[in-house]
């Protein structure tokens, strides 16, 4: 099998892009612009759960609580000492915070808004409620919440997730060029994966090959770190059992078809890949499924420009796999790298024989909201289409532009035959 050609217009493996001060500048003025515009005196930004929304006002992730007011400085409170700034290594990086402040984190926050003259103010709180799958109540715990509202009893909390999400939804140059590292690293992730499947070779050791890629590669992995899934007919998705479960990883066998979504990070900013390769020949069954999703590809790309709503790009997408009678078991299309809006997923399952075996067909679960599409949105392609047992699902990440889309993967384009 020939060596997989990566994308040449990518970030090359010696090149590590970082943000810089205008970044931060940047992003302080959009936010304070976010915070006038609903009148709030003060925002908190809690960078606990997957969002770690404070590295987007701090340019790093502690995991503490960042507050920032109309002027002045932003105040980040720790709960332990960040003995990484000083050290050797952790003097080549950049932190855009001075004033930390190491302590309780909820008794520190009440003391900056104190000091602040802005405790019986209106405060926008991040972290009340959050887009990550799974994650929509947010990242902040009943007990730390009650200790809020206890030690400000005075003050008015907005919770400001959605607006604050939707500003950082629109990814700045700098911003791109974080994702088209994290997408390099994925092509690199898919490469690798392409290179490992073999008749007789364990799902583990495809997957480890995948994210040695990227950890090699100076990248990273977010929860939930590698959905992968092998067989001749399968029509579950997510993690295999053996990552919980414990048993012996899957070996391939001939005619097995071996798919992963694959979340290559760079610096925190999120790329994703739909990786799927066949052992042999496709069969007719994995040919027409292919082609549908390749359908839904170029529909979205087609599409696909500043102006339109996500709900639009999600009806062109989804209807190649309604017309064919397949159905999903994720969204054909999601935003990605910080920021998650997915299309609509198990639509169509009264199409297919092979879910007669279920006790209940699942529900459809709907789209989760809409947005005006503007230049710099990063996507998250991800056409699938399933019937009779069988699963393909191709895509990577795309970068809305002005000038037209810029397609950043091409490996996991389509369906891979080794």
């Amino acid at each position: 099998m020939p060596h997989p050609v990566l994308n040449p217009a990518l970030p090359g493996p010696d090149e590590f892009p970082t943000l810089s001060r205008a970044e931060k500048d940047r992003r302080y003025l959009a936010v304070r612009e976010l915070m006038a515009e609903h009148n709030l005196d003060a925002l908190v930004v809690f960078g606990s759960g997957r969002d770690m929304w404070d590295r987007y006002l701090t340019n790093e992730t502690l995991h503490g609580i960042v507050v920032l007011t109309a002027s002045g400085e932003a105040t980040y409170l720790l709960g332990r000492y960040p003995l990484n700034r000083y050290d050797e290594p952790g003097q080549a990086y950049d932190r855009w915070v001075e004033d930390y402040r190491v302590g309780h984190p909820i008794a520190g926050l009440i003391e900056s808004l104190t000091e602040r003259s802005v405790a019986t103010g209106t405060i926008g709180v991040v972290g009340l409620s959050s887009r990550a799958v799974g994650g929509w109540a947010g990242s902040i715990s009943y007990s730390t919440w009650l200790r809020v509202l206890d030690g400000l009893p005075g003050a008015n909390f907005v919770d400001v997730a959605t607006p604050f999400e939707v500003l950082a939804l629109v990814k700045s140059p700098e911003e791109q060029q974080m994702i088209r590292k994290a997408a390099a690293l994925g092509e690199a992730a898919c490469a690798a994966f392409i290179e490992a499947t073999a008749v007789g070779v364990r799902e583990s050791v495809i997957g480890a090959a995948a994210l040695n890629a990227i950890v090699g590669g100076g990248g990273w992995i977010l929860p939930p770190s590698l959905l992968l899934r092998s067989g001749s007919s399968r029509f579950a998705w997510g993690q295999p059992e053996w990552m919980s479960m414990g048993g012996a990883p899957r070996r391939l066998e001939a005619g097995d078809s071996v798919a992963a979504e694959i979340f290559a990070c760079y610096g925190t900013y999120e790329s994703q890949q739909q990786i799927d390769v066949v052992i042999g020949a496709p069969s007719p069954e994995l040919a027409f499924l292919e082609e549908v999703c390749q359908q839904s590809l170029r529909a979205g790309l087609d599409v696909l420009k500043p102006g339109l709503t996500f709900t639009e790009l999600a009806e062109a997408m989804n209807a190649p796999a309604l017309e064919a009678s397949c159905w999903n078991t994720g969204p054909h299309i999601q935003t990605v790298s910080g920021v998650i809006f997915n299309s609509a997923t198990h639509m169509n399952t009264d199409q297919d024989p092979a879910l007669r075996v279920l006790p209940k067909l699942p529900p459809v679960v709907p789209q989760d909201g809409d947005f005006v599409i503007q230049a710099g949105t990063a996507f998250a392609f991800e056409p699938n289409a399933l019937l009779g047992g069988r699963r393909v699902c191709v895509g990577g990440t795309v970068i809305c532009t002005d000038e037209g889309n810029e397609v950043l993967n091409t490996l996991p384009n389509r369906l891979v035959v080794v």
